[in-house]
């Protein structure tokens, strides 16, 4: 067995409990880093909570780490501790939290480790990417090129993004709601077209009987 695979497997089944999605739909973005003392953790959520208005509350699970839930007005990730750097459990479909809440917590916590330690040097390419596939198999991505989640300002920015990714999301939602209803409709007129096709089969079968 593979004992690795099984623990994240394990690790996205709670994670979807507390998120209210399927298992396949968490992804994790792990930052690796080594962190000198989990009490940088708590500060952070307290700063996070101080100046963005981030909620957050502890999660229950085997998530290879203490973790928490924490949440805004559209949206809502796990944050996770590590010894070896910072883990986000985000929903793969959120708009919300891939252009709002990821973005900040990454941005935030750089810049609150860099604050810290004096760094400003931290490297992208230590970023670590993991999903459960359609048949429960796990599957990693190193990211091997630097990318844009820190690119924007801590705070309004992302207030701003996650604005828009609200509305997004509700028109997407009204979408998909309109074409349910739609699909509904569709399929009682075929119903109905079938019953009266097999009524007029059925008399013309009952007039040629007579005939």
């Amino acid at each position: 067995m593979d004992y690795r695979a099984e623990a994240f497997r394990k690790k996205f089944n709670d994670a979807s409990r507390h998120l209210g999605v399927k298992p396949s739909e968490i992804v994790s973005l792990k930052l690796r880093e080594n962190v000198n003392s989990y009490a940088e953790y708590r500060e952070f959520l307290h700063a996070l909570e101080r100046e963005t208005g981030l909620q957050w509350s502890d999660v229950d699970g085997e998530l290879q780490g203490k973790g928490y839930l924490l949440s805004d007005s559209s949206s809502r990730v796990i944050f996770v501790e590590h010894e070896s750097g910072l883990e986000i459990l985000y929903i793969a479909g959120s708009i919300a939290s891939l252009i709002g809440l990821v973005p900040l917590i990454v941005q935030g916590w750089r810049a609150f480790r860099g604050h810290r330690s004096g760094r400003r040097d931290f490297d992208e390419r230590g970023i670590e990417i993991r999903r459960l596939d359609e048949n429960g198999h796990l599957v990693e991505d190193h990211v091997h090129d630097p990318i844009s989640l820190t690119s924007m300002p801590f705070n309004l920015n992302a207030t701003l993004a996650t604005a828009a990714a609200k509305n997004i999301e509700c028109d997407l939602r009204q979408l998909t709601e309109q074409v349910q209803s739609l699909n509904c409709r569709v399929g009682v007129l075929e119903k109905r077209m079938m019953d009266k096709t097999k009524k007029r089969k059925l008399r013309t079968r009952k007039k040629n009987s007579r005939s």
